[in-house]
């Protein structure tokens, strides 16, 4: 998936205006992307034009009480990895970094 941000924003300085963006996950229908100074944080989708919808085919997709998505691949898609990738634990690091480098190279 692969979105655009529409308009560059104060409160969103780590994000460049017309800068394509590669989608990691969906949490909470918020969209995780790695951003310009290259972490991973989540960001509410009406900041972005979506360029392409698809969802790689190794995204797992749930959903919450409300409707939320969640989705992820599946090697991220574990309960507090993200708290845990932030806390700079080296078996999420590694997974994280993989599992990016795998997806980025296939969809190039």
């Amino acid at each position: 998936m692969i979105v655009r941000l529409k308009s560059s924003s104060p409160h969103y300085p780590d994000l460049s205006a017309s800068q394509p963006y590669f989608v990691i996950g969906i949490e909470a229908n918020d969209f995780r992307i790695l951003n310009d100074k290259g972490k991973p944080y989540l960001y509410p989708p009406d900041l972005f034009d979506v360029i392409d919808a698809q969802h790689p085919p190794d995204w797992v997709t749930e959903f919450g009480a409300d409707g939320e998505q969640y989705s992820y691949p599946a090697a991220l898609n574990v309960p507090g990895f993200f708290e845990d990738f932030f806390d700079q634990k080296p078996e999420q690091t590694s997974t994280f970094w993989h599992v990016l480098n795998q997806t980025l190279s296939k969809a190039a």
